[in-house]
């Protein structure tokens, strides 16, 4: 009996997340009883559904409203903007944590080429009423951008720095997207449970003759965020 509850449970998760990815403007979603009697189980197994997305963050439950669709920050997946003009929401905040002259570590050696020699790093973490969403680290060539050893960072976009100091318009870039568990480290800053899963999303980019100009590593909440794919001529990419 508990495994088939078990089941019925998976069922009914399952259901909800189907909801959850092919209404996205659906904010409310079925009572538990409409869920329950539409999948044919026990409102003790969609209870028990409900519980595990709550706990992902995916959904939230209140008095009188019923199951509520937590909203996610949609990224395009080909985008070539930068975070903040991607979120496009005025009340994120950017701090500006650290900046720090390193050594290239060897995994950017063959992004920046073996010339150079120090980079710039810079961190930073974007919060929402003050609730953290994403940390990340970028990186530049020390001898191009001395002066962004200076700067304070904080709710500025780095991309419009760029294009106001340099005239540096970024034309392409690579990006690599995968699941992280959130280390010591970063469950601090991010103020998250240690091992909780985060997207992980290092991004390389360039001018249009080929060089380099910056990297970036960034965690995001894996519940805050949903990344997607448009393009209306998808032979046009590689």
């Amino acid at each position: 009996m508990e495994y088939k509850e078990r089941t019925a449970a998976t069922q009914a998760q399952e259901y909800i997340q189907d909801l959850i990815q092919f209404r996205p403007a659906t904010k409310f979603l079925p009572s538990q009883r409409e869920i329950a009697e539409e999948l044919g189980v026990s409102r003790n197994a969609v209870l028990h559904a409900l519980v595990k997305l709550k706990s992902a963050d995916q959904v939230s439950t209140k008095e009188r409203t019923g199951i509520v669709v937590n909203t996610k920050i949609n990224i395009n997946m080909l985008g070539m903007e930068s975070m903040t003009a991607e979120i496009n929401d005025r009340t994120i905040q950017i701090n500006h944590l650290t900046t720090e002259l390193i050594s290239v570590p060897k995994n950017l050696t063959n992004f920046f080429g073996p010339t150079v020699k120090k980079l710039i790093k810079i961190s930073r973490v974007r919060l929402k009423n003050k609730i953290p969403l994403t940390y990340e680290t970028t990186y530049f060539n020390a001898a191009k951008f001395t002066e962004f050893a200076e700067i304070d960072f904080t709710n500025k976009s780095l991309y419009a720095l760029l294009k106001d100091k340099y005239g540096i318009v970024l034309a392409y870039g690579k990006e690599n997207i995968a699941c992280s568990l959130a280390n010591e480290k970063i469950s601090e800053i991010l103020k998250v449970k240690k091992d909780i899963p985060l997207y992980r999303i290092d991004s390389f980019n360039y001018l249009e003759d080929a060089t380099p100009i910056e990297a970036t590593t960034q965690y995001l909440i894996g519940s805050k965020f949903k990344y997607h794919f448009t393009a209306t001529d998808i032979y046009t990419y590689l």
